[in-house]
């Protein structure tokens, strides 16, 4: 784990002596002081102020498929995206009675507590009370390389990132430009934070 500019280091897992071979995703606590890490196992690692609810590994579950972490608003709780769809609930993260779609690549919360799940087409699913503010084939934009879900910090918008540094911008997110669209090619970006 590295840290640049006003961003808090609060710890790694090196620095732990924790020895794990697939971080999936990486989500700040509410108020900044903190994260969670997740494994593809679905090991759940926390630093700072980000309280620990508990992991699959830790609830008797194996599996080899989290694609994504998103934490409750309140820190709370937090959910894990498998990379077939299915959902897992932790703290006080509302437990889903349904699954996502196969092939989903991101979990984001929405700051009024639900939170928008994003396949690689772009084609986005609001749970849990969040609002919807499209999609990508409701556009009929053709892509598979979605990989990210960054809400704005009120709730009202979200952008989707591709792989390639193009910028989507839904609801209330403003686009400031994309990668392509400035001429520099890249097929490695694997998520963004809001500003």
């Amino acid at each position: 784990m590295f840290s640049f500019g006003d961003a808090p280091f609060e710890g790694s897992l090196p620095g732990a002596h924790v020895n794990v071979k697939d971080i999936a995703g990486i989500v700040r606590s509410s108020d900044s002081r903190g994260y969670f890490l997740v494994g593809r196992d679905g090991g759940v690692f926390t630093f700072g102020d980000a309280p620990f609810e508990g992991s699959l590994p830790g609830s008797g579950i194996h599996v080899d498929d989290i694609v994504s972490i998103a934490s409750t608003s309140d820190n709370g709780g937090y959910w894990l995206l498998g990379a077939n769809g299915t959902i897992y609930s932790f703290g006080d993260a509302t437990p889903v009675n349904s699954t996502a779609p196969a092939g989903s690549v991101a979990i984001a919360a929405d700051p009024t507590g639900g939170f928008w799940i994003v396949g690689s087409n772009g084609a986005v699913t609001a749970y849990n009370g969040a609002s919807s503010f499209g999609s990508l084939p409701a556009l009929k934009v053709p892509v598979s390389n979605v990989v990210s879900l960054v809400p704005t910090n009120d709730g009202k918008g979200y952008w989707l990132i591709g792989s390639d540094g193009g910028v989507f911008a839904f609801g209330n997110a403003t686009s400031a430009g994309s990668l392509p669209g400035i001429g520099v090619h890249v097929n490695n970006i694997v998520g963004a934070v809001p500003a």
